[in-house]
């Protein structure tokens, strides 16, 4: 299987020292990719406080919930 990895925004908010995190897309790409396109994200981005990451895609399956109705 091959690994796949999301680009992260990272959104840094020194005024109150917290970090947003979103991801680019919704779709998850191979490493190549997604490093192509962090890097023209970092190219295009004018926000000195916003920087983009890429995090590989590791979804763990808790099963099945129940809900009371």
């Amino acid at each position: 299987m091959n690994e796949l990895y999301f680009v992260i925004r990272v959104w840094n908010f020194p005024h109150n020292d917290t970090i947003q995190y979103s991801i680019v897309s919704d779709k998850a790409y191979n490493l190549d990719k997604a490093m192509n396109i962090k890097i023209a994200q970092d190219i295009m981005e004018t926000n000195e406080n916003i920087s983009f990451q890429i995090q590989k895609v590791n979804l763990m399956n808790v099963g099945t919930s129940k809900i009371a109705s």
